[in-house]
């Protein structure tokens, strides 16, 4: 089982999620039961939310550990993790930034998984940030 881990800047990092091996099953880690969040696809390298009726594929991997998100047009290059599980958000201008890690990573998708699920800003965050205002 995959755990998927938060890098907090002078704390500990944070336990956020886990992926189940065995299913591709996505859980975000709660008080109580887990939630499950959506699904990896290991064969295609792809992540899928879960949601009422069919799931929504929010994006895949490729062979070079690149994480794309799904858009209209030609899917945006966002993050990219190495050999250990480390994710780094892709900055187009300097340097990447750390974001987490997934441990006992069998197969980058579960880093993909990680991105969307738990490290990807939140639309405002990404509209501030296109802006310069962030």
């Amino acid at each position: 089982m995959a755990k998927i881990v938060e890098h907090r800047n002078n704390a500990p990092d944070k336990y956020v999620g886990k992926i189940d091996a065995e299913n591709g099953r996505v859980y975000s880690e709660r008080f109580g039961p887990d939630d499950y969040v959506g699904r990896v696809d290991y064969a295609k390298g792809e992540v899928h939310a879960h949601k009422t009726g069919p799931d929504q594929y929010l994006g895949r991997v490729d062979d070079e550990r690149h994480i794309f998100a799904h858009q209209f047009g030609p899917d945006d290059y966002v993050a990219s993790v190495d050999k250990e599980g480390k994710v780094y958000r892709h900055v187009r201008m300097g340097r990447d930034e750390y974001l987490g890690r997934v441990e006992d990573m069998r197969h980058p998708v579960e880093a993909a998984a990680a991105w969307f699920f738990f490290f990807a800003p939140s639309p405002d965050e990404a509209v501030e940030e296109a802006d310069g205002t962030a």
